[in-house]
């Protein structure tokens, strides 16, 4: 249940960069500790240590907690991403808004000297 659970989290990111709607740059490191931790939780010791290591009674849940963990990563990279990019958008926004302004006001002199 545990790694296909991880597969499943896996191949939903592989479908969201397959279509585009997420960067590789940005998901491929979550993508990467995904695979990983789904190799890893086919080794039962690696569960049992993680699920002691976290104080997690039943070990397959310490699995899934580290999948969700790795999502709440993303999301957090990708909310950063998009309010840089925001930000970003406003400045540009600014800039040609104070060009536009400029011109207009150099078109109206050009037209009070005629």
């Amino acid at each position: 249940m545990k790694l296909v659970v991880i597969l499943v989290l896996a191949l939903v990111l592989l479908f969201l960069v397959r279509r585009n709607l997420l960067q590789v740059d940005l998901s491929f490191p979550l993508f990467a500790g995904l695979v990983i931790l789904g190799f890893a939780s086919m080794n039962e010791a690696f569960i049992e240590w993680t699920a002691a290591s976290l104080g997690i009674v039943y070990p397959p849940i310490a699995i899934i907690f580290i999948a969700i963990a790795i999502l709440l990563a993303l999301i957090t990279i990708l909310a950063i991403a998009y309010s840089r990019l925001r930000s970003r958008q406003q400045l540009l926004v600014r800039q040609l808004a104070r060009m536009e302004l400029e011109r207009q006001e150099r078109a109206r002199l050009t037209a009070g000297h005629e």
